[in-house]
């Protein structure tokens, strides 16, 4: 009787061991916004509409052009291709876009 208790935890351990842990499916969103004014305000401005930077509510890009060159840099404007995961970069380039009047 003994035995079989201890064969019936050593069972359950097993089973128990080979479950998958749940992983949660939910990522959490990515605030473009907040890493648009940690990144990029202080020389494009709050609101895009440039102080050192030129006015990001009146450029002609589209998004790839605009993760391209937020990727990349230019000119005077540093890369983020380092700094920023490339989900981060999409976000910041979707709020620059939204930015646009």
């Amino acid at each position: 009787m003994r035995q079989a208790g201890f064969v019936m935890v050593m069972v359950l351990f097993v089973v128990a061991s080979c479950t998958k842990k749940s992983v949660p499916t939910k990522t959490a969103a990515i605030d473009g916004g907040a890493l648009y004014r940690e990144n990029c305000a202080r020389c494009h401005g709050a609101n895009g509409t440039g102080e050192r930077g030129p006015d990001l509510t009146k450029i002609d890009y589209g998004k790839p052009e605009l993760t391209e060159a937020i990727f990349n840099g230019g000119g005077k404007m540093p890369s983020f291709g380092d700094k920023l995961t490339s989900k981060e970069i999409s976000a910041v380039a979707d709020f620059v876009l939204h930015l646009k009047k």
